[in-house]
């Protein structure tokens, strides 16, 4: 038998781009709040775009991950006060997106852009935006956990 990478010492690489296109649509799209002042719930109903780069890697025996992606996510704040006027047919009282324009492997401070949201910007950065964030930054650690224990050849 012939060993061509003894002890996993050279690079070995792993495309984690399907992987992490399902494990973000499903981590993403189940999060909603409700407002602290209850008088509304804020949701992400799809994750329209991931696009980028994702990888595993292994070098001298270590399992090592980086990746640098681009998302973007359609939001709704309903409303859940039926007193309140402010809103169309189905409740909805903005419809908006969020975009992630770099999601990298060594940065936990995520810049989200947001638009759409009109009087609600602040709502959605305030109580919606830091869940997003919350998911994220788990993402690196499933990923690694994931992956790791097939990369080695």
């Amino acid at each position: 038998m012939v060993v061509l990478n003894p002890n996993n010492w050279h690079w070995v690489d792993k495309n984690t781009l399907p992987w992490s296109k399902d494990y973000l649509n499903g981590k993403l799209t189940s999060l909603s709040t409700v407002s602290s002042d209850g008088k509304s719930k804020i949701e992400l109903t799809q994750v329209s775009s991931i696009t980028g780069d994702s990888n595993v890697s292994q070098r001298k025996g270590k399992p090592i991950c980086y990746f640098d992606l681009q998302l973007s996510m359609n939001v709704k704040v309903t409303n859940l006060d039926t007193n309140k006027d402010d809103e169309d047919d189905d409740g909805i009282l903005a419809d908006g997106k969020l975009e992630i324009p770099e999601f990298m492997h060594d940065e936990s401070d995520i810049p989200i852009l947001s638009q759409g949201f009109d009087a609600f910007d602040g709502l959605v950065r305030s109580e919606f935006v830091p869940k997003v964030v919350e998911t994220l930054l788990k993402y690196q650690d499933d990923l690694i956990k994931e992956h790791s224990k097939d990369i080695q050849v």
